[in-house]
């Protein structure tokens, strides 16, 4: 829901600026551009997260074991790389 807020919000800006010739100053643009690439930044994780839990029901629902092992030195790569992390 905050997502779609700010995109509301890019929204109204756009609108002031071409109907109403609101000023727009370059650290506005700078602003907007900053929380453009944080809604882009959250979808991609989103998109990931929502890829990842596709394989793993396709994995579960298949019992492919080929796929499963492939999904399981994922995670594990994964896991060890936040190990190494939080032992520095």
């Amino acid at each position: 829901m905050n997502v779609a807020g700010v995109v509301k919000d890019w929204l109204l800006i756009a609108f002031s600026w071409s109907v109403i010739k609101d000023t727009v100053t370059p650290l506005n643009l700078f602003g907007y551009g900053l929380a453009f690439l944080g809604v882009a930044y959250y979808n991609h994780c989103k998109l990931q997260a929502l890829k990842a839990k596709e394989a793993q029901k396709k994995v579960q629902q298949g019992g492919d074991e080929e796929a499963a092992g492939k999904l399981l030195e994922v995670r594990e790569s994964e896991g060890a790389g936040k190990r190494d992390d939080a032992e520095d």
